[in-house]
């Protein structure tokens, strides 16, 4: 079975994602419901197009959950309330659409750097994923984004201390909001990455661009993964099916991984 996956970013664009994905061999991420505005509006609807979307799909099917404004970690209790039950709406669409992985941000301020900060988000974030977990029987992937470091991570992945909670390192989020290189990013959090974002940047902002048109070294990348011996899925979150095309030609042409398994 495939590593690769695809996402479209837009559930109008998932048909040519999914034929796309059948012709390869590859897998899809699903990232429509991503957007908490869309738990406002019709998602039942948009959850059975997406059903019907997928008939006869073979590949394997994950799910990026809520992302926007959720604080689970929040000292106002309404805001964390709410993001809770985002992200458990999260999880239903996921069961419903048998996605068997789902993708959350960290979603930690960099900005504070007050010890009872970083506690509390630690804390908090230990005790929501262990009640996560036992509603949902997949594995939930924690994504970086703006987090400085891979340490708070770790420290919470020990605490939790189920297979079943992974992380989904977002190369290109390393690149800009994180002064560690992704080198310490995967050797601080090693076997426990299992999944992994792909675009790539200049390091000045978050641009999604196809792999090769930034400054990211993925030749660097892929001896990294090869030395600690990682084979993680990919998913290539470039926003365009062309740029997905040409990034996976890229990394084809130049042995970058996965293709430098074959």
């Amino acid at each position: 079975m495939s590593k690769i996956y695809v996402q479209p970013l837009y559930h109008l664009a998932a048909p040519e994602y999914v034929a796309f994905a059948k012709e390869q061999g590859y897998n899809l991420e699903v990232a429509t419901f991503g957007y908490t505005n869309v738990y406002d509006m019709d998602w039942q609807e948009a959850l059975q197009e997406h059903q019907r979307q997928l008939l006869g799909f073979k590949g394997k099917v994950s799910f990026h959950g809520v992302f926007q404004d959720v604080t689970i970690h929040s000292s106002d209790k309404k805001i964390a309330q709410t993001s809770k039950e985002r992200i458990f709406g999260s999880l239903q669409v996921a069961d419903a659409l048998n996605a068997r992985q789902v993708v959350f941000h960290g979603n930690i301020n960099p900005l504070v750097l007050n010890e009872y900060y970083q506690k509390n988000w630690l804390d908090r974030n230990i005790t929501f994923w262990q009640q996560a977990l036992d509603k949902y029987e997949g594995t939930i992937l924690l994504e970086n984004v703006w987090e400085p470091n891979p340490e708070v991570f770790r420290m919470l992945l020990d605490q939790v201390d189920s297979p079943r909670l992974k992380i989904c390192l977002d190369v290109g989020h390393a690149n800009v909001y994180s002064k560690v290189p992704f080198e310490d990013w995967i050797a601080t959090l090693d076997s426990d990455i299992s999944y992994m974002h792909l675009s790539d940047n200049t390091g000045e902002k978050d641009a999604h661009m196809e792999i090769g048109a930034g400054k990211i070294d993925w030749q660097k990348l892929t001896q990294t993964l090869k030395r600690h011996n990682l084979k993680p899925e990919v998913v290539l979150e470039t926003c365009m099916l062309e740029k997905t095309k040409n990034s996976l030609a890229y990394m084809q042409q130049y042995g970058i991984y996965p293709f430098s398994e074959t």
